[in-house]
């Protein structure tokens, strides 16, 4: 029976747990991960603009800037969730996605 109060988890943070099309970690995980990435983009959007605007830096450099804190160890985040999260604040404030995800 299928649980009607699982969260929509976008299919690109989906992918971060799937190798071959076959998913790598249970739903409840995922489910998990997800929350605390989205949480953590959300609370960035604050620091990002924050950083853009009292520091004169560009949005990529801001962006970068994060992105290098959250492969710290004691992060909290793997290097794929620190790839989502800053893709998706970038995507939250409005910023193109920045191109050293790209690479």
């Amino acid at each position: 029976m299928e649980d009607p109060n699982q969260t929509i988890i976008p299919a690109a943070f989906m992918a971060l747990y799937s190798a071959n099309g076959r998913p790598t970690a249970t739903r409840a995980h995922v489910e998990e991960r997800h929350d605390l990435c989205e949480d953590m983009a959300a609370q960035m959007t604050t620091l990002c603009d924050s950083l853009e605007h009292k520091h004169d830096l560009s949005k990529e450099e801001v962006l970068r800037r994060c992105w290098m804190g959250l492969l710290q160890d004691g992060s909290g985040v793997e290097p794929p969730e620190a790839n989502w999260i800053v893709a998706r604040t970038a995507e939250l404030l409005e910023w193109p996605q920045p191109a050293f995800l790209q690479a």
